[in-house]
């Protein structure tokens, strides 16, 4: 802490100049051992709207500073450009393709049994590997084949919606998927309590991560409690709270998590940036997350954010600032009539502020 504060006064941001070092040697990022015994490296790079024609720049440029953990999905848009990325990477020698971890996911319109190992294979070419790491059920519910993307407008006959039966269904393909070699490990992403249950019970293969949203305002503690009593590793996304999520994902009484005086108060004791603070916060209790930027300067802070040690103090005052506000609702995938309170069981859908 001491040398980069006197390399970098003011602000915890190295990853330039001759701290670049420092940054890059990615042994320094924590793992967690998942159910399966295999390793996920604790901080990865979102990709979740990052745009075609400057993703793949934002890839090389992370995998160059340091991480080795990338996540994707189909549903982005936006893979094969990574998997450009990958491929220089892998080829060029900065980075080997077995220490670097792979996530993407199955998108909802693709699970219907026939449909999940194509998909799978259509990402495996978009990204120019021949295994994933971890690929995740990216929601709970079943879309029709061929139904619209999220934003655009969906009807009732898109949405078949979940049930026990078509989880399962779907849930038997994906684990077929580690038996023929095209995954490592298979997860879940946006299931409630309830939905994670129901899963449980139809499963043969106990989920090995589950992602979900979690940051200062959102922090989950039942869901965490399941996954560790089921031996799922949570893993968390947007950490910053989405402060550029699309206006579709927005409510109107939204708090702002960046905004908190909480943190801005323990950034400017650690000088480091409130978003440095975020992610310290989840890293350092052993949460893996993600950190999405296409910005050089912030993925190399997102990254630096791991070696910010926050005290006892700081970290039971961010526990206090808890709303248990969702900022992300999913409302694409709402049939119609239907309120979040049913989407979502019940679960953590109304807005404290």
């Amino acid at each position: 802490m001491a040398l980069l504060r006197k390399a970098n006064p003011g602000r915890f941001r190295p990853c330039l100049g001759q701290l670049v070092r420092l940054i890059q040697d990615d042994s320094q990022i924590k793992t967690v051992t998942l159910n399966n015994g295999n390793k996920m490296p604790a901080l990865g790079l979102g990709t979740w709207q990052s745009d075609p024609g400057v993703v793949g720049a934002s890839v090389s440029e992370a995998l160059r500073c340091g991480y080795n953990h990338i996540d994707c999905a189909h549903v982005y848009y936006n893979e094969d450009e990574i998997g450009s990325a990958l491929n220089g990477t892998f080829s060029s020698g900065v980075k080997r393709r077995e220490d670097v971890w792979v996530t993407s996911k199955l998108w909802c319109y693709d699970f219907a049994p026939e449909d999940v190992q194509s998909a799978c294979e259509r990402t495996l070419r978009d990204l120019q590997v021949n295994y994933l790491d971890l690929y995740l059920l990216h929601w709970p519910i079943r879309l029709r084949k061929g139904a619209p993307k999220p934003g655009q407008p969906m009807t009732s006959a898109d949405v078949l919606g979940f049930s026990k039966e078509l989880i399962g269904e779907t849930w038997h393909e994906m684990e077929k998927l580690v038996t023929k070699g095209l995954v490592r490990s298979i997860g879940i992403s946006n299931f409630t309590q309830k939905k994670l249950k129901d899963l449980l019970e139809v499963s043969a293969v106990t989920p090995a991560v589950h992602q979900v949203e979690c940051h200062p305002y959102f922090q989950q503690p039942d869901l965490k409690k399941i996954c560790k009593e089921t031996d799922i590793q949570f893993q968390s996304y947007s950490p910053l709270g989405s402060p550029d999520r699309p206006a579709r994902n927005r409510e109107a009484d939204a708090p702002v998590v960046m905004d908190d005086p909480v943190l801005k108060s323990i950034a400017d004791k650690h000088s480091c940036s409130v978003a440095q603070v975020a992610i310290a916060w989840q890293y350092q209790m052993g949460v893996p997350l993600l950190a999405k930027s296409v910005t050089p300067s912030r993925i190399a802070e997102n990254l630096a954010a791991r070696l910010i040690q926050l005290g006892e103090d700081d970290m039971a005052a961010i526990a206090g600032i808890d709303r248990n506000v969702r900022l992300l609702y999913g409302r694409w995938g709402f049939t119609p009539n239907q309120t979040p309170h049913d989407f979502w069981d019940g679960e953590n859908v109304v807005s404290q502020v």
